[in-house]
């Protein structure tokens, strides 16, 4: 196993920005909970940043509320502008959930969320059907996948209440996915799930509600599907919690020892290895054999692997994408034999450590191209594009990618997303590939320049010895 060489870098100015603030990562956590607003507690501009962030990349409304923090409330507290807005939304369109947001003006005031949820309850118990849920996301640390990440925790942890005991008529499991994962990943897996008859509570499951649908109301105030706060609640009942992205784990292994639920870790299940795994554990779950179409799509992406090695084996690839898809795209390459030149990534992470490159950098899309080793092809988003292309060709990956349609019916996930994910790489460098101009030789002549003798009459043409 090839050990990256690791570095971080610590300047003051990032000029190609690959890092989005925590808020946003929020936001899209949120809208995968059934009728839920992601309020972000700031400026205008704070979250009028990640809506049309957002927007750019799924093409959907993105249904975000703020409390317009003005320079008085910047300077004498805003808690009564978040306190007038939690009871208007709760007043005007009822929703199931209510994500509370920090950003960076709102936590250097020192915002007690906590004291401010806890008055409006109190002062409004007639909006007690509306769970509202606070977290701290500031823009001045963490990333996209590290807010996404805490979202999901605090609601996770909020809101699932303790086993009743009762039997259910499947065995059920919680599944934690991470912002890498696309709709249509999501919706992969949960036809892995089904397959093995297991029914899966998805937190956050945004293939119900940024897949790009249309909805039957013109305009909706809250998300238009998703996983529901019932059944956050019924967590505690499964029988085991499936884990998809590194970032993840600690909400699983909170839920493992509050409820003693066992972790299955799946990676972000790209790669023949994690792929199966996973098969396997839902196999020994529910007791059922693995059925035939997925044993097919296995040996699909197998034959994958075979037709596209030759181009993928030689390959120098650079990755510029958050820890956990830079974490599976590097299995997924690994597996195939290609050479990851450089990780560049958001955060320092355990797994990112331990993707076989050249090197591993935490810093900004400046550093993609600077390498020793000519680069095939970049994995990465829109910016990164704008950076390389059209030199070296760009495969669109993790947020934003507002220069393509279709962002969420990209498969990354399953055995179906690799095979699918090593088809478009191969073919991008197919297409990128320097053609070999063909060798004439110096002793080349046409057929013009042939005399022509004419044979006389009384001599026969001599016959070629036959060997």
């Amino acid at each position: 196993m090839k050990k990256a060489k690791f570095s971080k870098t610590n300047s003051p100015l990032a000029t190609q920005p690959l890092k989005t603030s925590a808020a946003t990562g929020a936001t899209v956590a949120t809208l995968g909970f059934r009728g839920s607003i992601p309020l972000l507690h700031g400026a205008q501009g704070c979250a009028a940043f990640s809506k049309i962030y957002l927007i750019s990349h799924f093409r959907e409304p993105i249904p975000t509320q703020n409390t317009a923090i003005d320079h008085i409330s910047a300077v004498m507290g805003g808690d009564e502008s978040l306190f007038q807005a939690l009871a208007l939304l709760c007043e005007k369109h009822s929703p199931e959930l209510i994500s509370v947001m920090t950003t960076g003006l709102t936590e250097m005031q020192g915002t007690d969320l906590v004291r401010v949820i806890k008055d409006f309850k109190l002062a409004h118990p007639e909006y007690a059907s509306t769970t509202v849920v606070n977290m701290n996301t500031p823009d001045f640390t963490g990333s996209m996948q590290t807010g996404f990440a805490h979202a999901v925790d605090r609601i996770v942890r909020q809101n699932v209440k303790a086993a009743t005991g009762r039997p259910i008529e499947k065995k059920q499991v919680n599944v934690l996915c991470s912002v890498a994962m696309t709709s249509a990943d999501i919706e992969t897996l949960k036809k892995y799930i089904e397959a093995f008859q297991l029914n899966a509570v998805v937190v956050p499951d945004i293939s119900l509600s940024l897949d790009g649908h249309m909805d039957d109301e013109d305009y909706s105030p809250t998300s238009t599907g998703g996983t529901s706060i019932l059944e956050v609640e019924m967590m505690s009942e499964s029988s085991a919690t499936i884990v998809l992205g590194e970032s993840m784990l600690p909400t699983a292994k909170w839920l493992q020892k509050r409820f003693e639920i066992p972790v299955i870790k799946a990676d972000m299940g790209m790669g023949l290895e994690a792929v199966d795994q996973l098969i396997m554990a839902l196999s020994e779950l529910s007791g059922m054999p693995v059925p035939k179409w997925i044993t097919r799509e296995r040996k699909r992406l197998q034959d994958a692997m075979v037709d596209t090695h030759f181009f993928l084996t030689t390959a120098n690839i650079s990755l510029g994408l958050e820890p956990d898809l830079a974490i599976g795209y590097g299995a997924l390459l690994n597996s195939v034999g290609a050479n990851i030149v450089r990780v560049v990534s958001t955060l320092e992470t355990r797994g990112l450590k331990r993707i076989e490159a050249d090197e591993v950098i935490v810093g900004d899309l400046s550093m993609l191209l600077p390498s020793a080793t000519k680069i095939s092809a970049v994995i990465s988003n829109t910016h990164a594009a704008h950076i390389c292309e059209p030199e070296i060709p760009v495969i669109r990956a993790g947020y934003p990618c507002h220069d393509q349609f279709g962002n969420m019916d990209m498969r990354q996930f399953g055995y179906e997303g690799s095979r699918e994910r090593l088809f478009a790489l191969a073919n991008r460098l197919v297409h990128a590939h320097e053609e070999v101009p063909p060798h004439v030789s110096s002793y080349r002549f046409e057929p013009s320049e042939v005399i022509q003798q004419e044979t006389p009459c009384n001599e026969t043409p001599r016959k070629e010895t036959q060997c």
